[in-house]
């Protein structure tokens, strides 16, 4: 037996030592995909921005070539919003904006350990707290502009008031992780579940319920919806086979913890302990699955990572808390849990380098172009070049079955003479060599005038001049 402070005083400096090398090695990773949006957001909120700007808005009232694809915004009132919502991006702001991306990395840091710190104190129980501290690959998120650990820690202080009979804050904080990502409604309504020997869980479900409609309600008034924009753009359920499977898999591979409490129900079947909380648990972990309308992106499965602290509660054997003593046998699973997680880590971080190493040469390359106006084909070059925007370039992304004419009128009406036309051949959308312009009386065609691969760049990308004569 080795005594518990012992043990954590082990594992905790190994993970800060972890953090740090990961830390330290993480800093070539540039936000890209919707973690560029994020950072785009927040360097908005920083101005008193709370929508997202377009050039073209008077022009281009319905937003057709709005430079983000359309699940990533929603349009009311005239002004595009974010399906994120800009509570993570305003609270950030302010250190993006003093302290770029390593003072993002140090405040997360300091969050998720906070999370760990404060759900020890719901058992001071030394196994479940090192579970949780390595059971997962959540932490990658530490790394990035991306609010998981941001709702991660959150999740722990609703667990945490839960257990101290706090259970109207518990229920608003709930609300408030629900709104931001609605998929950990079905998180929320298992905690009660974690803890049965509490009186019933009406208030907890009022509050939560009541916090949702206030939220709501103020959206209502602010931008004409009552659901969260991430909600409605993700409104259609469709079973898609090949992304249950791969959801599954790396939900297997990257979160060990959820392996060891497959094992623990196995054992509650015969023990029948805590075996009505797992089996919800389990059940609302395939449903999850089943529903998700991606994997959740950056090869995570970012959507499911709410589940990992209630996987943790469940563990823990209630008889233990407080236990000063950790037996060898679970100091050595947790330690191969600790080393297996590390080296996921480790292989993400390098894979994340090099996503972001293509993303930073293509806007590198891209911001030599003299243009000033860049119209794109593919979404993911749109991500990439949002940062332009902040340096005076205008970016137009095409849609599927875009109207030609409503384009060529637009660059008409906003008095553009040349675009650059960025592509990743074979392109599904085509710019025709010539683009007529309507009523118009003089230079009403915007002609192509020469391609060329864009020097530099690691991908094999075309850009097109076009110009109006």
């Amino acid at each position: 037996m080795i005594h518990s402070k012992k043990a954590i005083g082990f594992f905790f400096s190994f993970a800060i030592l972890v953090f740090v090398f990961f830390a330290s090695t993480a800093k070539g990773i540039e936000p890209f995909a919707d973690f560029a949006l994020l950072e785009w957001q927040s360097k908005l909120a920083a101005k008193g921005l709370f929508h997202l700007p377009y050039n073209h808005q008077i022009q281009d009232p319905s937003y057709s070539f709005f430079p983000l694809p359309d699940l990533f915004f929603q349009l009311t009132k005239g002004f595009a919003y974010s399906t994120f919502p800009n509570l993570y991006p305003i609270l950030i702001s302010p250190i993006l904006k003093f302290f770029g991306l390593s003072g993002i990395i140090t405040l997360q840091s300091i969050l998720f350990f906070i999370a760990i710190y404060t759900f020890h104190q719901i058992e001071k129980n030394s196994k479940t707290t090192l579970l949780l501290l390595f059971g997962s690959t959540l932490p990658i998120y530490i790394f990035l502009i991306h609010e998981t650990v941001f709702i991660f820690t959150l999740e722990i202080f609703a667990l945490y008031l839960y257990h101290k009979k706090l259970k109207n804050f518990s229920g608003i904080i709930s609300a408030i992780i629900i709104w931001i990502r609605p998929e950990m409604s079905f998180v929320m309504i298992l905690i009660p579940f974690c803890f049965e020997k509490q009186s019933l869980p009406i208030s907890f479900y009022l509050s939560m319920f009541s916090g949702f409609c206030m939220f709501a309600l103020g959206n209502l008034y602010w931008t004409g919806s009552f659901l969260p924009f991430r909600l409605l753009k993700n409104s259609d359920i469709e079973l898609r086979p090949e992304n249950i499977v791969y959801l599954s898999k790396i939900w297997i591979l990257q979160v060990p913890i959820f392996t060891i409490s497959c094992l623990f129900f196995l054992k509650s079947l015969i023990s029948k302990i805590n075996l009505l909380s797992i089996f919800l648990l389990l059940f609302i972990t395939i449903v999850m699955i089943l529903l998700a309308p991606n994997s959740g992106g950056h090869n995570t499965p970012r959507y499911l990572f709410g589940l990992v602290p209630l996987y943790v509660l469940l563990i823990g054997n209630k008889k233990e808390n407080g236990a000063p003593y950790i037996s060898f046998g679970w100091i050595f699973l947790i330690a191969l849990i600790a080393f297996y997680t590390v080296w996921n880590l480790n292989f993400q971080i390098k894979e994340l380098k090099k996503i972001s190493k293509f993303q930073s040469n293509t806007l590198n390359e891209i911001r030599k172009i003299k243009d000033s106006v860049l119209i794109f084909s593919n979404p993911d070059f749109a991500f990439v070049s949002l940062p332009l925007l902040e340096e005076k370039k205008d970016l137009l992304l095409l849609r599927k079955n875009f109207n030609q004419k409503e384009m060529a009128d637009l660059l008409f009406k906003e008095n553009i003479r040349t675009f650059t036309f960025l592509e990743l051949p074979p392109s599904p959308i085509v710019l025709p060599d010539n683009l007529p312009i309507s009523n118009c009386l003089k230079e009403c065609t915007f002609r192509r005038r020469e391609t060329h691969i864009l020097e530099g760049a690691l991908l094999p990308i075309s850009k097109t001049l076009y110009q109006r004569n």
